[in-house]
């Protein structure tokens, strides 16, 4: 594709463009070092706002490498045909009160990991107060950054980036059909995902008490391993509200030579959710390391609610796993 984007003039000053509630363009851009075209490319110190229809453009919104200090607040992001809001080797984003919808339309073939807001070797980012719903893939994802990139069809380099203390929080995110709601994994050996929080979300595959039918897949996953030795370590997934996914409410999966340690999993509330890799029944909670390959090790499971499930928690080849004050009407409250 090679779409045009308009800038704005240089006498157009950011409080004046924030008042008026338009959107921000940095640059003129064709196709960008990830090989993807956006609708607006972000620079530093920006803020964005406003409906932003990202119809024939394959990102919505791109907050690039070396970009900080964006604001995106109030904007309603669609019709993009990967992800709505991409936020790739930047630092101290703030994506907030905004609806990221309908995108992931048309997806660039052989990318696994298309959601509605991804950070990808992000350095605190805050996600908080958003809708993310109706996309054709995921809801929001964290990621660590480098040559294995299923967000994008061309790396930014070689070398691998980190995802390091960023917050999702306080958002709503339904009905995103073909992949999971919220999603932390590393991807890249040398990156990893650490020290990230999941908080205060309400994560809905269907519901059908509300009537609420749509198929999504729902879920928070904590996973990494399945391209090498990396790490996912000190992350927090607490007071979440998870109901009705196709897989587990949380999940905690290590397949390959990766390290999960010291996730603390704190307070949340997971009902009538679906089945796991391996426990094969509705489960609460599942953590599984793929036997003498992965590594899930420290997981502090504490004051859990899990109803409406075979399974409270289900663990597996995990080690120093700690379950304190689970509440539960499961068939099967703790496996093994």
């Amino acid at each position: 594709m090679k779409h045009r984007i308009a800038a704005l003039g240089a006498g157009v000053s950011l409080a004046l463009a924030a008042a008026l509630a338009i959107p921000l363009v940095a640059f003129a851009a064709t196709v960008l070092p990830n090989g993807f075209t956006a609708k607006v490319v972000a620079h530093s110190d920006q803020r964005i706002s406003g409906s932003i229809d990202a119809t024939g453009y394959d990102l919505g919104i791109y907050i690039g490498p070396g970009v900080h200090n964006v604001a995106v607040v109030g904007a309603t992001v669609s019709g993009a045909n990967d992800e709505g809001i991409l936020v790739q080797d930047a630092s101290d984003v703030v994506i907030r009160d905004s609806t990221v919808t309908g995108n992931a339309i048309d997806p660039a073939s052989g990318l696994s990991e298309i959601k509605g807001i991804a950070l990808v070797g992000t350095a605190h980012a805050v996600v908080r107060d958003n809708t993310v719903e109706s996309n054709d893939h995921g809801g929001i994802g964290i990621y660590d950054d480098g040559p294995n990139s299923p967000f994008a069809p061309t790396a930014i380099d070689g070398h691998p980036v980190a995802g390091i203390g960023n917050v999702i929080a306080g958002n709503v995110v339904k009905d995103n059909l073909n992949d999971c709601g919220i999603v932390l994994a590393a991807k890249n050996p040398g990156g990893g995902v650490v020290d990230n929080v999941i908080a205060r979300n309400t994560v809905t595959g269907f519901d059908p008490a509300v009537h609420d039918f749509v198929p999504g897949v729902g879920g928070i996953i904590v996973a990494g391993g399945a391209f090498g030795p990396v790490r996912v370590t000190d992350n927090v997934v607490s007071d979440n509200v998870v109901t009705g996914g196709f897989i587990p409410g949380i999940s905690l999966h290590a397949f390959g030579p990766g390290v999960i340690s010291g996730t603390q999993v704190t307070r949340n509330v997971l009902s009538d959710n679906g089945a796991g890799e391996v426990s094969l029944h509705t489960t609460g909670i599942e953590i599984f390391a793929a036997p003498h390959v992965g590594t899930i090790v420290g997981t502090q499971v504490l004051n859990e609610r899990v109803m409406g499930d075979y399974f409270g928690v289900f663990h597996l080849g995990d080690t120093g796993t700690h379950i304190v004050r689970l509440t539960t009407n499961a068939t099967v409250p703790v496996f093994p």
